[in-house]
């Protein structure tokens, strides 16, 4: 999981789903908080801080020996091709830059075949950009989120609540079905 912020619904999946592998990936302070939840959340599982983990072989071996791990998102580009069933990113893209967004798009078209996001279907980040760029409007419709050529999109829904959210699910290779 990308951007699990506190790690709500890390916990959510991981008290319905008892026997997964779970990495998420963020920054502080977020990844703190998240280790802090899980750890008293889940005390029985094998929780992995790797945020010192700095070649593919170790960080590959040390995912697999956890139930539950924590990475940095540099860290992304040391997990091998496919190693994820499933990248999610929940109500986090959309508070990123372009730049920022392509970047992890990248990453999970090497990472995983299955994507699912949820995003505001439009937004302003403030702040973003450079010095006399302050905003950036992310609007989907538009193509503002980089999706790669390669990647089918296999559902897209108009979030209930709140109604201006969408969720979207893809398979991230060409070759795939």
């Amino acid at each position: 999981e990308i951007g699990a912020g506190s790690g709500r619904l890390a916990e959510c999946i991981l008290s319905l789903k008892k026997d997964i592998n779970y990495t998420i990936c963020d920054i502080p302070p977020s990844i703190y908080i998240s280790y802090e939840r899980m750890k008293i959340a889940f005390p029985n599982k094998k929780i992995g801080n790797l945020i010192d983990c700095n070649n593919s072989e170790a960080l590959s071996k040390n995912i697999l020996e956890n139930d539950i791990n924590f990475i940095f998102p540099h860290q992304l580009s040391f997990i091998k091709n496919d190693f994820f069933s499933l990248v999610m990113a929940v109500d986090c893209l959309h508070e990123m830059d372009k730049k920022i967004i392509k970047l992890y798009f990248n990453y999970i078209t090497h990472i995983t075949n299955n994507f699912y996001f949820s995003i505001w279907s439009q937004t302003k980040n403030w702040h973003s950009g450079r010095l006399f760029k302050r905003t950036e409007k992310l609007i989907f419709e538009n193509g503002d989120y980089p999706i790669p050529s390669l990647w089918k999109n296999i559902f897209k829904e108009n979030m209930i609540f709140p109604s201006n959210q969408l969720g979207l699910g893809y398979i991230t290779k060409k070759n795939i079905l």
